[in-house]
């Protein structure tokens, strides 16, 4: 299997975007994860170096994430900021944007649903609540745009849930809409999922992104992660999408570090 290598756009080598797409490209990278720049100013600048670079803008990320803060206000401004996000991503190309939907709520400071036990509990509310925002106002525009809404699970110290590949195929399920996927994050995955094979291939279809970092969340192959047989699983199920570095790069010369990862990561495949 063949992977196409992505990179989160604050850890690409360069001082602009241009430069950033530029770089990659002679990395041997084949996409790049827009994330400050995930605004309709910076449209132009992206659309120019992709087409100059071949590097494809293959994910975004919404500066708003309070899908489901308790204030409806906090909740209506995450929408329409999701919604401006999937169309631009849409329109330059992309898989889609990623969408961890508690990280808000409990790293930020955010206002979580109060638990109303024993009638309902708080992560019943949430589950509800997210499951009817994604049917109602976010699925069918994300289809429109061609992409997806990708949501992220995380480790249970970054959110409450979802934490697990399986987690996030509930979602999926729950929704039944192809503008609704999920991921597979490896660093997160190393906590929260027992086998990292078997949680690829649960996820299946709806997994649209992936995440590479080691067990120290360094670059693949500076901790104890085995990546052997996420790669296989990923095979297995066809994927056919983006593989991203969201880690740490140690050393001085990040370009040297990218290469000799993807080359540690090559020859497992």
């Amino acid at each position: 299997m063949k992977l196409k290598y992505s990179i989160r756009e604050n850890m690409a080598p360069g001082s602009s975007l241009t430069e950033k797409f530029d770089a990659l490209a002679e990395l041997g990278f084949d996409g790049i994860e827009i994330t400050g720049s995930s605004k309709r100013e910076c449209a132009e600048e992206i659309q120019r170096a992709s087409e100059k670079s071949g590097i494809i803008p293959n994910v975004f990320s919404s500066p708003e994430l309070a899908l489901l803060d308790a204030r409806a206000d906090r909740r209506a401004a995450a929408i329409d900021s999701i919604k401006e996000v999937l169309t631009l991503c849409g329109e330059l190309g992309g898989v889609g944007i990623v969408f961890p939907p508690l990280i808000e709520t409990k790293m930020r400071n955010g206002y979580r649903i109060p638990d109303l036990s024993p009638l309902v509990t708080t992560e019943q509310l949430e589950k509800d609540l997210l499951t009817s925002i994604l049917k109602e106002e976010i699925a069918a525009h994300a289809e429109r745009c061609g992409c997806s809404l990708i949501v992220e699970p995380l480790n249970r110290y970054e959110q409450w849930w979802p934490c697990t590949v399986q987690h996030g195929v509930d979602i999926c399920e729950a929704v039944g809409s192809p503008g609704i996927t999920t991921m597979a994050d490896l660093f997160h995955m190393n906590i929260e999922d027992a086998d990292l094979g078997d949680a690829i291939r649960t996820g299946g279809k709806h997994i649209a992104n992936v995440h590479l970092a080691d067990s120290n969340r360094v670059l693949p192959g500076y901790g104890h992660t085995d990546f052997a047989p996420a790669l296989q699983a990923l095979a297995d199920i066809g994927y056919d999408k983006y593989c991203g570095f969201e880690c740490r790069i140690p050393g001085s010369d990040a370009g040297d570090e990218l290469k000799k990862s993807m080359a540690y990561l090559n020859d497992l495949c």
